[in-house]
């Protein structure tokens, strides 16, 4: 598929996806949807859970000074799936929060002290942000998890995104031992060759739905 036509597919896939979201967790029934399945996801995140206060455990008994794990979140939508108390989870559990925040082309990230407010975001089409320390764009480098968001996923590993290359960029430059995982509604966990890849998509290994925390088979190339 040449670049043209594959920008053509993802434009009209997301407005397909976005479309079906909308129906499915719009409204009142919507939201109370959407808050039921966000216990499932902090149910289904355990094993992650389990791995950062595995981290946190060894900085301490180091005792050296060690930096706690750094995670790197998000702040979703009214209509993504809720990851919010898995990271209130992941705070009481003594990891280091950043947020995205738009940096040009790039994503900086911002870190956030557990309980501050969110601000509106300045840039266009971005969450709120907190006001917090700026590390500026390379900090996924030093990040021991990161939770994306996304339009959908398929299981061979393709995400699609909102169109900007924001994630594709920041994920690029994320650390070879840093574990990256895409929280999408069940229903946005797609068969695998559902979606197309290009160049520059970042397959993505993990996804965690309100269903389960799945391991994708990640397929070089489109």
């Amino acid at each position: 598929m040449d670049t043209e036509a594959m920008a053509a597919r993802k434009k009209q896939l997301r407005t397909e996806l976005r479309a079906r979201r909308s129906r499915a967790y719009g409204g009142e029934a919507g939201s109370a949807r959407r808050a039921w399945e966000a216990l499932q996801l902090l149910d289904h995140a355990a094993p992650l859970l389990a791995q950062v206060r595995e981290a946190v455990l060894s900085v301490a008994e180091e005792g050296d000074g060690g930096r706690a794990p750094l995670v790197a979140a998000y702040h979703p939508s009214s209509l993504e799936a809720d990851v919010m108390p898995l990271v209130d989870e992941l705070v009481a559990l003594g990891a280091r929060l950043i947020f995205p925040a738009s940096a040009g082309r790039r994503l900086e990230w911002i870190t956030w002290d557990g309980h501050s407010p969110f601000l509106p975001s300045p840039g266009r089409g971005f969450g709120p942000e907190p006001d917090g320390e700026r590390l500026g764009p390379d900090a996924l480098a030093d990040a021991f998890l990161v939770l994306t968001p996304a339009v959908a996923v398929d299981r061979s590993g393709t995400r699609i995104g909102h169109g900007a290359g924001y994630y594709d960029r920041a994920l690029a430059a994320s650390g070879t031992d840093t574990r990256v995982v895409t929280v999408i509604h069940p229903d946005e966990l797609l068969e695998a060759g559902s979606l197309p890849r290009g160049e520059h998509d970042v397959p993505i290994p993990t996804v965690l739905t309100a269903d389960g925390l799945v391991r994708l088979v990640t397929l070089e190339g489109s």
